[in-house]
Parts: C-alpha cells; structure tokens; sequence
C-alpha cells in the first residue's frame, strides 16, 4: 500500500475524482454491485468529514489501494 502525505485540499480533490470514477463505473454496469455501492457510500462520507477537517488520515481501496494523511 502506498502511503501520500497531502494537503487537506488535494485530499479533497482526490476524493472528488475517486467519487467520480466509481458513480461512472456504476453507471457503465448494469446492475451496479454491493461493494461499488459501499465503496462509494465510505468516498461521500469521508468528503465531508475531511473537508471540514474531522479524518486526518485515511485509506482508499479504489482506484488503487493507498494511505492519505492530511496535513494543514
């Protein structure tokens, strides 16, 4: 697992476009699985709790498997 050190607002960006990649893999399959689901459910909840600076530090399965931690 790779691990990036990041400011809140990159962190935020890259939620963002995490966000995005998986609501368009959703749309491209059919049925739209669980786990895309769930994984998209955990992106929107750590949006938030990054942008207003509750998560410092935290783990992404998709598009790869990687560690933020957020610096100020």
């Amino acid at each position: 697992m790779e691990r990036f050190f990041m400011s809140r607002t990159s962190a935020v960006a890259l939620l963002v476009d995490t966000r995005r990649a998986l609501t368009a893999d959703l749309h491209d399959t059919t049925m739209g699985s669980e786990r895309h689901q769930a994984m998209l459910h955990e992106v929107e909840r750590l949006l938030l709790n990054v942008r207003v600076g509750r998560t410092r530090e935290f783990e992404l399965e998709y598009p790869n498997r990687m560690q933020v931690i957020v610096s100020d």
